[in-house]
């Protein structure tokens, strides 16, 4: 009985992947998260990300919240075009126009890190709204 369950159960599971590879191969996201190298309080880094036009929305954040992080966007003609400047993480929308796709620079710099263990862990995410 028990390997009759398992084998319903593995099918069941290898369902679940294939629809999930499944969906994400007919309907791909423009989206990446990032873990980025830790920064200490004052510590600034940027990072790149190519673009297509659409509406996206970035959400950066430290590793449970223990630091501030302040989040700048340039376009690929280096002109910044949004920010976030609130207490704790970030979230920014912000819209790609139709030929203004290219690399987009995101500058952040951490205000705050109240890591008693060193530097803060920041992750940024871009995904398509």
């Amino acid at each position: 009985m028990r390997i009759m369950n398992f084998r319903r159960f593995a099918r069941q599971i290898s369902f679940a992947c294939f629809a999930a590879f499944l969906i994400e191969g007919l309907n791909p996201q423009a989206a990446k998260a990032e873990w980025f190298p830790s920064l200490y309080a004052g510590r600034a880094a940027s990072a790149t990300w190519t673009l297509a036009p659409g509406n996206y929305t970035l959400e950066a954040s430290t590793f449970l919240n223990l630091g501030d992080i302040n989040v700048e966007i340039y376009d690929p003609t280096g002109r910044m075009f949004a920010r976030g400047t609130q207490l704790g993480g970030e979230v920014i929308h912000f819209s790609v126009p139709q030929g203004g796709e290219g690399n987009f620079q995101v500058r952040y710099n951490m205000n705050l890190c109240a890591n008693p263990m060193g530097a803060c862990m920041v992750e940024i995410n871009i995904r398509r709204r």
